[in-house]
C-alpha cells in the first residue's frame, strides 16, 4: 500500500462531510469511489480502507494523535497515526516530529477508557452497559468492531445452494456453505456481485446470515398470507417468497415509496410472483387489511446497533434522542398495524438492534395493553455468535377466542 497526494484531499473532504456535515458514513464514501473513475481498484481499496478505518476507530485515532477530526491539521494528524499503525510509508506531506510508531503503540496500550478502547461515543458506551451489562456489552463491542462477512442467498425458486457454488467457482468466486444458514453462501473472494450474470438473473441476493434466519423464524408455509408491513427493498419478503414456494399471498408494504420500488424490481428478478400487493402504508391499507394475515411480520425500525459491523458510521450518528424517538415509533407501529393480523394469527416482531429497550421491553409492554395476544417465543442473535448483524426476533399468537 502506498501514498498517492491526490488522495489526501478527497479523504479529508468526505471526513469532513461525514463527521462535520453529518452526512452517512457508508454513502459518502460509496460516492466518492464511484466519482473517481480514474482510481484502480487498488485505489479504491486503499481509499476505502482509509476511510472506513476512520470511521469505525474514530476517538480512537482522535486519542493517539492527540487531536480532534473536525480541524485540517487534525485529519492529517489522524491520516499519520494510520499509516504508522498499517505499516504504511508516512510521506512528507503527512509527517509530524512528534508522532511516531513507539509513542502510539504505548499510547494504545494505556488508554484507560472503555469506550473509547472500544470506539463508541461515551454515552453509548454507557447506554450498552446500562442495557446488557459491561461484560456482555464489551463482547458485543468487541464483535462488531470486526468486520463482516460477505454473504448472499441462493434463490431457491430457481436454484439450489450447491449448484449456485458451483457456477459462482466457475467465475473464480470462492464460498463457504454454513448448516445453520441452510441458504446461505460466505464468499471469500472478493468480487463485485451485482456484476454477474447469476445476479442479474435472481439466482441470489445479497443479504447478511443473520437476516437470513427471519425467514425461516416466521414459520411460514406455502398457501399462506403474510403481510410485511415494514418491507423496505424486500430482503426478507424474497426469502420468504422462496420459502412459500410461490404459493400464496404476500402483501408488502413500507413507508417509502422508493424502497417499494426496489423491491418491486427485485421480485421481477428473482421470479417472485406471490407478492399481490406492494406500496405505501397508510390508514386506508389498514382498514383494507383487517384481520387479513396469517403471519404479520413487523421488521421494525430501530437503532439498528446490531450492524454496526457493516455500518461503523451509524454510532456517530445516533443519539440517546434519537433512539427514544425510536422507541415511540416501535410502540405505535406496534399498536396500529396489529389490526391486520387474523385471531388463530402470528405476528412476528424484527429488529436489527440488541438492546432489550427495544426488544424484550417493547413486547412486553405491547402484550401488557394486548391481554388478546399470548408469547410464544423469542431470541437474540448476538453479533459475536458469528460473523453476521445481531438480531432480534419474537413471535407472538393472537388468540381465536378472548
Amino acid at each position: 500500500m502506498k501514498w498517492y497526494p491526490n488522495y489526501v484531499p478527497e479523504i479529508n473532504q468526505v471526513l469532513s462531510q461525514i463527521f462535520e456535515k453529518n452526512k452517512q458514513a457508508d454513502k459518502t464514501i460509496q460516492s466518492l469511489l464511484k466519482k473517481q473513475r480514474k482510481w484502480g481498484s487498488r485505489d479504491r481499496k486503499f481509499v476505502a480502507k482509509v476511510l472506513y478505518d476512520i470511521v469505525r476507530w474514530k476517538n480512537q485515532y482522535e486519542f493517539l494523535a492527540q487531536t480532534r477530526i473536525e480541524t485540517k491539521e487534525g485529519k492529517k494528524r489522524i491520516l499519520s497515526v494510520w499509516s504508522l499503525l498499517n505499516e504504511v510509508p508516512v510521506p512528507d506531506y503527512l509527517y509530524f516530529s512528534d508522532l511516531n510508531l513507539e509513542k502510539i503503540l504505548k499510547r494504545k496500550k494505556n488508554i484507560s477508557q472503555p469506550h473509547i478502547n472500544h470506539a463508541v461515543p461515551l454515552w453509548l458506551y454507557q447506554t450498552g452497559v446500562a442495557q446488557l451489562g459491561e461484560q456482555v456489552w464489551q463482547r458485543e463491542l468487541s464483535a462488531l468492531n470486526t468486520e463482516a462477512d460477505v454473504v448472499i442467498r441462493a434463490n431457491t425458486l430457481k436454484i439450489s445452494p450447491e449448484k449456485l457454488q458451483k457456477i459462482l467457482k466457475n467465475e473464480g468466486i470462492i464460498s463457504i456453505q454454513n448448516p445453520h444458514y441452510p441458504h446461505a453462501l460466505f464468499i471469500k473472494t472478493r468480487h463485485k456481485l451485482t456484476g454477474l450474470k447469476a445476479y442479474q438473473n435472481g439466482l441470489f441476493e445479497i443479504q447478511d446470515a443473520s437476516s437470513q434466519l427471519v425467514a425461516p423464524f416466521t414459520g411460514i408455509q406455502s398457501g399462506m398470507t403474510l403481510i410485511d408491513a415494514c418491507a423496505g427493498a424486500g430482503g426478507k419478503t424474497l426469502h420468504i417468497a422462496a420459502l412459500m414456494q410461490n404459493k400464496g399471498n404476500i402483501l408488502a408494504y413500507d413507508i417509502y415509496q422508493s424502497k417499494i420500488d426496489e423491491l418491486k424490481q427485485r421480485a421481477k428478478r428473482n421470479g417472485v410472483k406471490i407478492i399481490k400487493e406492494a406500496g405505501v402504508i397508510d390508514t386506508q391499507t389498514l382498514k383494507n387489511n383487517y384481520h387479513k394475515a396469517d403471519i404479520l411480520l413487523i421488521d421494525a425500525p430501530c437503532s439498528s446497533i446490531g450492524t454496526l459491523r457493516r455500518k461503523p458510521g451509524l454510532k456517530w450518528e445516533l443519539s440517546p434522542q434519537k433512539i427514544k424517538q425510536i422507541n415511540v415509533i416501535q410502540k405505535d407501529i406496534l399498536q396500529t398495524y396489529e389490526s391486520m393480523l387474523k385471531p388463530g394469527g402470528n405476528l412476528i416482531y424484527v429488529t436489527c438492534s440488541i438492546f432489550p429497550e427495544e426488544n424484550e421491553k417493547m413486547i412486553n409492554t405491547f402484550l401488557q395493553k394486548h391481554k388478546n395476544y399470548t408469547f410464544v417465543s423469542d431470541t437474540t442473535v448476538y453479533p459475536s455468535a458469528g460473523t453476521g448483524d445481531g438480531f432480534y426476533m419474537a413471535k407472538l399468537y393472537k388468540q381465536t377466542k378472548y
